[in-house]
């Protein structure tokens, strides 16, 4: 009986597999006829590579930052309780 329902699942398991693949793969040819006929890249594309240039973009910053040679000086000073405004 314990291998039988081993068996069972392992069928059920393998469908699920399969449908996935097959889902996916049918959603890949139909993105990939859209992009043909249309010329609009399927979404996924335009996100990837919108993350790739945000990528490249936080890099060039950040490595900017590191080579600046610029001196921001800022004077500190405490306020008084007295001058801040309540605004509720």
């Amino acid at each position: 009986m314990n291998w039988l329902l081993k068996l069972i699942f392992f069928a059920v398991a393998s469908l699920v597999l399969v449908l996935v693949l097959l889902l996916s793969l049918v959603g890949l040819l139909f993105g990939g006829l859209r992009w043909l006929i249309t010329g609009q890249k399927p979404q996924i594309a335009v996100i990837f590579s919108t993350y790739r240039q945000w990528k490249q973009q936080a890099a060039q910053h950040m490595g900017r930052g590191q080579r600046s040679k610029d001196i921001i000086d800022a004077e500190v000073r405490e306020v008084p309780p007295t001058q801040i405004e309540d605004k509720r």
